[in-house]
């Protein structure tokens, strides 16, 4: 289950680095060039005001230097109703349109016109187009929507497209096609700084000539700006969601950590209760799942914290992001540490560790480090930025990654097999689900892998971009994290706290098939309220050759079973062979 974390932190680069040009799309800059004038992005509809807000997509455009400038904005689902479909100088039916698909496929630029199988679509007013009778004098420069079906009733589309023709002035205030056409009979109104309200945009012309046009989004939908121009020009377009300033494809990240953090704080309390139900019958392990289950909350808490300042203030906050990358850091290791000391029979199949036991912890700390390191390096590191340096974050980590996944799929084999020639029916039956319930996460953890790549690659093209952009939390955030909070619901309920819980320790331990079976019988009979449940257990003595042949992981990736180099380890197991262990219910 822990393995799924290390892997998410490696596939973390990668995802961050492929997928942050996207999650910063929902504010970009438009130029002249060819594809620099083009740029989509989610966002989430309000018809109506909230709190003061609406959903806007804004636009500034400086007037240096002047320009003019032809400029849609629509919904993506829309884009097929952007210029009109001639053939032979007459409109074709909408069944025939659909052969030349979306405009944006083949996006004409400023000579206006595209063609397959004898139509061609006209996107723009201009001379030709006003000779053709697709458009008039007025109307001069704006894009042409094909803005009446067969029938020459006028369409309806999802939301409203604005298209219009913006004449900036270098020298004072401009004006724009749409507001010519409302103004026709007076000569001095484009003069002077106005604010307009056109086709379901506002227009705010400053006195230094800056137009500003916020875009009133009442659908939810992929909105794209399409702005061209024969001069040089530059623009500042952003998506702002009523609900905030995070890009709408970021923004179900909110409700995911608060619904994980409150899941976690609920598995905390409901666990704790449990433990002081049977504290006399804790194992130490279940202390530490407690633990664990704490620093996720705490984590998720932290995770839900930076996404609210990031949606409130409009950027993340450095402190909230050190915090929350330490706290990762510490969950990652600890995740593992715990999967370690656990598949090497840490309090069920022998009571201590040892040396092994500092060896762990020592490997816990190289790893907390290079998560540490790995995670400055995605705060203050441009993912784009090529060169060796970011090796330097990652190396370190991948090494301490490997040198866990050894140790653990060495360790847990080797419990199994111990276990299996004990004849320790339960316990092996818990280890082997363990080590199922490990192969099924790295299944999935795979499966996850080859379809975020592909996913990756798909979201470069506009198409899919369009319908999927609200999912693209769920292979940045999603999918890992309930992954792994399944696995730890799993792993919590296979090793929750209960008056059974010496069937976990080191008094289960039947020498042969036979006592196994009297004492599978007894736990089947004896009540749970019995007092005296388990006295009768006893720890017997590993011959020679189990002494000298079993082993499970330690130093070079193995140690031996009772024959630690520890005194004290072999004082215990001396001790506890010489007389009968009590039940923990006879103190």
């Amino acid at each position: 289950m822990h393995i799924l974390r290390g892997l998410q932190v490696l596939l973390g680069w990668f995802v961050f680095a492929s997928l942050n040009l996207h999650a910063a799309a929902d504010s970009s800059y438009l130029s002249h060039g060819e594809g620099d004038g083009f740029k989509c992005a989610g966002i989430y509809g309000s018809p109506h005001e909230s709190k003061g807000r609406r959903s806007t997509i804004a636009i500034t455009i400086p007037p240096v230097p002047s320009s003019n400038i032809t400029i849609a904005i629509f919904d993506y689902s829309d884009s097929k109703w952007i210029g009109v479909p001639v053939r032979d100088g007459k409109r074709v039916p909408d069944a025939e349109a659909a052969k030349l698909g979306s405009y944006i496929g083949s996006r004409a630029g400023a000579s206006g016109h595209s063609a397959n199988d004898g139509i061609q679509r006209f996107v723009l007013c201009n001379n030709e187009t006003i000779s053709m009778d697709l458009c008039s004098n007025s109307d001069f420069g704006r894009p042409l929507l094909n803005d009446r079906d067969d029938k020459d009733q006028p369409r309806a589309f999802k939301s409203v497209i604005y298209n219009d023709y913006l004449m900036l002035n270098r020298s004072g205030v401009g004006y724009t096609r749409l507001e010519d056409k409302e103004h026709s009979n007076d000569n001095d109104w484009h003069k002077q700084a106005r604010t307009s309200i056109v086709d379901g945009a506002k227009l705010e012309w400053l006195a230094d000539g800056t137009l500003k046009i916020n875009y009133y989004v009442n659908t939810t939908g992929f909105y794209c700006v399409d702005a061209i121009s024969l001069g040089d020009f530059i623009a500042h377009v952003e998506w702002i969601n009523v609900d905030g300033l995070l890009p709408a494809s970021d923004y179900p990240k909110l409700y995911v950590y608060l619904a994980l953090m409150i899941a976690y704080i609920a598995i905390a309390i409901a666990w704790a209760f449990m433990s002081w139900r049977v504290w006399s019958e804790i194992l130490p392990v279940q202390n530490q799942l407690l633990g664990l289950v704490c620093l996720l909350a705490v984590d998720m808490g932290m995770n839900f914290g930076f996404w609210k300042y990031f949606n409130s203030k409009g950027a993340p906050s450095t402190v909230y992001s050190v915090f929350t990358l330490v706290i990762d850091a510490g969950r990652n290791s600890l995740s593992f540490f715990m999967l370690l000391v656990v598949s090497l029979g840490w309090g069920v199949v022998r009571p201590s560790l040892g040396k092994t036991m500092i060896r762990c912890i020592l490997l816990a700390v190289v790893h907390f480090t290079a998560g540490c390191l790995y995670g400055a390096g995605l705060l203050f590191r441009d993912p784009h930025e090529s060169g060796p340096l970011g090796l330097l974050y990652v190396i370190p980590l991948s090494m301490s990654l490997a040198m866990f996944y050894l140790w653990i799929l060495s360790a847990i084999i080797a419990t199994i097999n111990l276990l299996a020639d004990r004849q320790q029916t339960f316990k092996l039956a818990m280890y082997t689900r363990l080590w199922r319930l490990l192969l099924v996460c790295l299944v999935m953890l795979f499966a996850f892998f080859v379809l975020n790549i592909i996913y990756t690659i798909s979201y470069t093209r506009i198409e899919v971009a369009a319908w999927s952009w609200r999912w693209l939390w769920f292979w940045t955030d999603g999918w890992l994290n309930f992954e792994y909070f399944v696995a730890l619901c799993v792993i919590l309920y296979w090793w929750r706290p209960t008056l059974q819980n010496y069937r976990y320790s080191l008094e289960e331990l039947a020498s042969n098939e036979d006592e196994a079976a009297e004492r599978e019988q007894a736990f089947a009979h004896d009540s749970f309220d019995n007092p005296q449940m388990g006295e009768d257990l006893e720890l017997d003595v590993l011959d020679a050759t189990t002494k000298k042949t079993t082993s499970i992981s330690g130093d070079d990736v193995q140690f031996v079973i009772s024959n630690e180099d520890d005194e004290e380890d072999d004082t215990v197991a001396t001790a506890t062979a010489s007389k009968p262990i009590s039940s923990p219910h006879s103190h």
